[in-house]
């Protein structure tokens, strides 16, 4: 069996991952948008102030001025500080930020000017980390925000298993009808809550099989009825007819007689056959006992056939056992599959082996794909033996033998 998830649980599990999954992205994009916009306010702040402080550099000839504890500006390139001087190239003019190993960030400006020293490129560099949050400032920040998404967060699932009950309500409503399955008269089904157009269609897709079941059981319970009744009065008639007959004692009426009465019972067991097949069964209280003396009486009714085809049949019975089962309908099975082999054996071997856990009916016969001389089919016996295997939950298989005819078999449930 599946292990299937509520309909609530599996809608809950979706958003709960898509919500942790956009609350993580939102934690990340928050803490890179800081970072870029401290950088580029860094930028900009220094791109505006260098170039009113680099005119100092015309009216004094020091080549490092001090402008305040967090910027100061070199007129050329070798005496820029050493970690600066790697990343930067000789000639490079512009803005930027570079964060450092030891967690140092510095901005960088360069621009080319006049000096008191002829043209140059001379340099701004700020200490960015003067200004900027420290690191327990900032991760208090970040907790501030991650808090405060969180509770958002908590909130949205709340309004989301919420909503997520009222969209799974009308499911689950019908879930539970379908599965009590309480309602025998197989009238049509209601749903509670706000249903949607999906719910709505799957309750009157269900509503109209309910109503095609009724009608199949309704057909069902008539036809059964019609064999129970109509169908054994004419057989009572014939077997009348057949006894006045008898009255005769003429040797050619009684030869027809035989097959009549022959007929006739096998009419019988098959209408009793279709009846117990339609009709619900408690299998805990069935108990068929198979013996020997069982098998022997099942045997003489298809004699005739066996002679028939000259067919040499050998039967074995493992041990005796019971089964959870109409004694009419095994013996159905074991007749059918018998009488399929035979036909099938003309002058041929077939053989039965019957044990608690299955029955083996093996032929070398024209196999599965040709038909039986003188049979347009293999005829209602196989189709029989397959509604009987599925009313028990038996185990129905039939295929061709490796060398020659085929083999057919039932395999019982364990528990029988």
């Amino acid at each position: 069996m599946i292990n299937a998830k509520p309909m609530l649980n599996k809608i809950i599990q979706v958003y709960l991952l898509g919500a942790t999954a956009l609350l993580m992205f939102y934690c990340a994009i928050l803490n890179h948008s800081i970072l870029y916009a401290e950088n580029q306010n860094s930028e900009r702040r220094l791109a505006l102030v260098a170039p009113y402080h680099f005119a100092l550099f015309n009216q004094d000839s020091a080549s490092i001025i001090k402008i305040n504890p967090m910027l100061k500006i070199y007129d050329q390139y070798d005496i820029l500080p050493t970690l600066i001087k790697r990343r930067l190239h000789k000639e490079w003019q512009g803005s930027i930020n570079f964060h450092f190993e030891d967690d140092s960030e510095f901005g960088v400006f360069a621009q080319k000017i006049m000096t008191s020293k002829g043209q140059r490129i001379v340099y701004a560099v700020e200490n960015i980390d003067a200004i900027e949050w420290d690191d327990v400032s900032f991760a208090i920040f970040q907790l501030i925000i991650f808090g405060l998404g969180l509770l958002i967060f908590i909130i949205s699932v709340l309004v989301s298993i919420k909503m997520a009950r009222r969209i799974s309500m009308p499911f689950t409503n019908l879930a539970v009808q379908l599965e009590n399955n309480k309602n025998e008269s197989y009238a049509p089904l209601t749903v509670e809550g706000e249903p949607s157009l999906e719910i709505m269609q799957t309750l009157k897709g269900v509503n109209s099989y309910r109503s095609r079941i009724q009608d199949a059981f309704i057909r069902e319970k008539a036809f059964t009825r019609y064999i129970s009744h109509e169908l054994r009065t004419p057989m009572t008639v014939i077997r009348g007819a057949v006894s006045v007959l008898r009255l005769l004692k003429n040797e050619k009426s009684n030869k027809q007689c035989n097959r009549i009465d022959m007929a006739v019972i096998e009419m019988e067991q098959l209408i009793h056959t279709f009846l117990l097949l339609a009709r619900d069964e408690d299998l805990s209280g069935l108990n068929s006992f198979i013996s020997k003396e069982y098998i022997r009486n099942l045997i003489i009714d298809i004699e005739p056939t066996i002679k028939a085809n000259q067919v040499e049949f050998h039967q074995q019975l493992q041990c005796e056992f019971n089964i959870a089962a109409q004694s009419l309908l095994f013996s159905a099975v074991i007749k059918n599959l018998l009488k399929n082999a035979i036909n099938c054996s003309i002058a041929g071997n077939v053989d039965l082996f019957i044990s608690p856990e299955r029955i083996d009916v093996i032929d070398n016969g024209v196999g599965l794909d040709a038909k039986p001389r003188g049979y347009e089919g293999f005829g209602i016996g196989l189709n029989i033996v397959r509604d009987i295997c599925e009313k028990y939950h038996w185990q129905f298989s039939i295929k061709n033998n490796e060398s020659k005819g085929c083999t057919a078999s039932v395999i019982f449930k364990k528990s029988s």
